[in-house]
């Protein structure tokens, strides 16, 4: 067992080799990456989770326990970042009342940054090679989300119609029609996104080519060029990666050094972890199993997230065939260890659903793409393949916005990799507890995304109705007028011109005045921006509940009030729309008409409302080496939904512990404690009398 040093004691000596526990190589994706960029973008998440675990009462743990920092080198040649974190080991099962004994673990983070280690391709190569790259990401992101949102759909449906009576949360005939409207509102929702996707690329395809040549006309350049080299920093690592096999070498040698620097630090009883973003995934994947012995190097894991192994490959020579078997390579690698008595290399792939350049689980063949996604939700014999173990991620719901924000995932992604650098002696979580926090998150990410689309559908129609928009237009000029008065009290200044600045923005020609289309428009960003705005802040307070406070409120509380702020968003939603038939309809629509419109109105809203309650939630897909190792007949999972969950033994008795140990400060919080978490002032106990699961 190593020593840890006093708590606060930081220090900037170089790390000792062979004094580590584990160490942690980081490597970035796609884009220039600063130095220390990829390192504090997850070492600091990483450190503060475990942190909070490592002194979670719940575990036995108490002020003595949790992560201190000795090295923080961010500057340097090789920035590293080195702690050392306390935590009450395992429990024995046989022995229960054994005193709490303390594990202490040295843990380093370093970084590799490919970013530097060649010379770029130039902006027309990038461009060309830009065209057919683009169309085989749309494609990959068109079946992505016809998988989430159409295909899921159904399979739901599907097990809804042959699941027992008492595995389902609503009777069989509310459940067939919530999976109905689930299904015919998606298969519109994924039209609508290939459209846009088609048109997109369509529109591109001509472009692109052309961007480069057009930089020699000085005033596109002027207006351009800024631009232009911003989007080929971001994707000319990716050209590079696939057509210069020289350059690509270069970027897997600075992932080689990396690891060769981990092995240093932990000597030969530690463990090597590698951590891979990206189109940085692709190159630490290629780098380890295709080049590398990972059991020289003491790697024991990889991890890879958002990972565009599959979109990416390995580089492409001329005359060779542009195949690439990455599961294949990792098993064979891994018989290999065995025959020779090394270690296994696990590999753990953490994808969000909507994150496109992931595209879905990491597979040698479309085919086994398709089962192990369906496998993350509905799993059985059909569903075997071989791959990795895969993790479907809620990041924030949003497409377009889950690639770049896995290290905010603090349950699904963070915590799950910070267990592994903390080892098998850390005291697992109870499995209807897990089950109820990612279920929590699940339904918490699902809801911020449907209520950032009523956000934006508030703010487009909104100013455009009639009595709104007089409303805005009053209000425009108003303040504008408010602002010239205060500046006419300055001696010398003139304010009439502030009513005339915002002229624009009215239409004066109307009676009464109303927002002009540039207005509308304007009113619409800013009505957009404040409810977006307001929608993250609740978001953010939802999910502290679920993911830091220590005695959160029960389940069902949870949710009832977390629904609130949602429902308002999208009535709202529902009450503008129909306002805006009202409005808009031409000729004006009958009574009859309206009446319906509200009532289908309505019960989209319901719909949407409750659907992140009914939906899915993903589980995670075991790592699959052999076929013939498994089970002819995968056997059903034990029936797991919140209401079994909450009901369990090992959840009672956690809220009750985190309770118990709950001591609010201030009157407002003993008042929150009191009629939400069940708090009495009697119910405080002293550390030692802590309940440990």
């Amino acid at each position: 067992m190593l020593i840890a040093p006093a708590k606060g004691s930081e220090s900037a000596s170089r790390p000792d080799p062979g004094t580590f526990d584990a160490a942690l190589v980081v490597v970035h994706g796609m884009g220039n990456a600063f130095k220390s960029q990829i390192l504090l973008e997850w070492a600091e998440p990483l450190l503060e989770r475990m942190d909070w675990v490592a002194r979670d009462r719940i575990i036995g743990a108490n002020a003595t326990h949790g992560v201190t920092i000795h090295d923080s080198d961010l500057s340097g040649d090789s920035p590293i970042v080195t702690a050392t974190v306390r935590f009450p080991k395992r429990r024995d099962p046989d022995a229960p009342d054994a005193p709490v004994e303390t594990v202490e673990r040295k843990i380093a983070i370093l970084e590799a940054r490919w970013s530097e280690s060649f010379v770029p391709m130039t902006r027309a190569q990038v461009f060309r090679w830009a065209v057919p790259f683009m169309w085989r990401a749309i494609r990959r992101t068109l079946s992505l989300f016809w998988n989430t949102m159409v295909v899921l759909s159904w399979l739901t449906l599907g097990h809804h119609l042959r699941a027992p009576r008492n595995t389902l949360l609503l009777p069989r005939w509310l459940n067939l029609i919530v999976d109905l409207i689930r299904v015919i509102v998606s298969t519109i929702a994924f039209l609508v996104v290939w459209t846009f996707l088609v048109v997109v690329g369509v529109v591109l395809t001509p472009i692109l080519p052309l961007l480069s040549p057009l930089l020699l006309i000085p005033w596109f350049k002027n207006v351009a060029q800024g631009v232009l080299d911003q989007l080929v920093e971001s994707i000319g690592d990716v050209a590079t990666w696939k057509e210069r096999p020289v350059r690509a070498s270069a970027m897997r040698l600075v992932v080689r050094d990396a690891l060769t620097r981990a092995k240093e630090l932990v000597g030969d009883d530690g463990d090597v972890h590698l951590f891979a973003h990206s189109q940085g995934a692709a190159v630490a994947t290629f780098a380890l199993f295709e080049e590398l012995d990972p059991a020289e190097l003491n790697v024991r894991r990889l991890t890879t997230v958002g990972a565009a192994v599959v979109l990416l490959g390995r580089e492409k020579w001329q005359g060779r065939k542009d195949t690439y078997t990455p599961v294949k390579t990792w098993i064979e690698r891994n018989a290999a260890n065995k025959l020779e008595g090394k270690p296994h290399v696990a590999w753990s792939n953490h994808w969000a659903i909507w994150d496109p350049f992931s595209a879905g689980p990491i597979t040698d063949t479309k085919d086994a793409a398709r089962k192990r996604w369906q496998a993350a939700y509905f799993p059985s014999a059909a569903t075997l393949a071989l791959g990795p173990e895969e993790h479907a991620v809620h990041n924030t719901s949003q497409p377009w916005l889950d690639h770049g924000v896995y290290y905010a995932n603090t349950v699904q992604v963070v915590e799950p990799t910070v267990r592994h650098l903390l080892g098998d002696e850390f005291p697992p979580v109870p499995q209807p507890v897990e089950y109820i926090r990612n279920r929590l998150v699940v339904i918490d990410k699902k809801s911020l995304g449907l209520s950032t689309i009523a956000a934006f559908l508030i703010a487009a129609i909104l100013p455009g109705l009639s009595g709104a928009s007089v409303a805005f237009a009053w209000l425009i000029q108003t303040v504008a007028d408010a602002i010239g008065w205060v500046i006419s009290l300055v001696p010398g200044l003139d304010g009439s011109g502030a009513s005339a600045s915002v002229g624009f923005l009215i239409d004066q020609g109307s009676t009464p005045p109303r927002l002009s289309t540039i207005g509308w428009i304007v009113a619409s960003a800013l009505v957009a921006a404040l409810l977006v705005w307001l929608n993250q802040l609740m978001q953010k307070q939802t999910e502290r509940s679920i993911v830091w406070d220590r005695c959160p409120l029960d389940v069902r509380t949870w949710l009832v009030l977390t629904a609130i702020p949602r429902a308002l968003y999208v009535l709202a939603a529902a009450v503008v729309v129909w306002f805006a038939i009202l409005d808009w309809w031409e000729p004006q629509p009958s009574t009859g008409w309206l009446v319906v419109s509200g009532v289908v109105l309505a019960a989209i809203a319901g719909f949407v409302i409750v659907e992140p309650r009914f939906s899915p939630a993903p589980r995670i897909v075991p790592e699959q080496e052999s076929l013939e190792a498994a089970p002819r007949i995968v056997p059903p999972p034990e029936p797991m939904r919140l209401g079994i969950a909450i009901a369990s033994e090992e959840y009672r008795r956690e809220l009750a512990t985190r309770r118990a140990n709950l001591q609010p400060e201030g009157a407002w919080a003993t008042w929150w404690a009191k009629h939400f978490h069940g708090w009495t002032p009697d119910a405080t106990p002293a550390a030692s009398d802590t309940t440990v699961i």
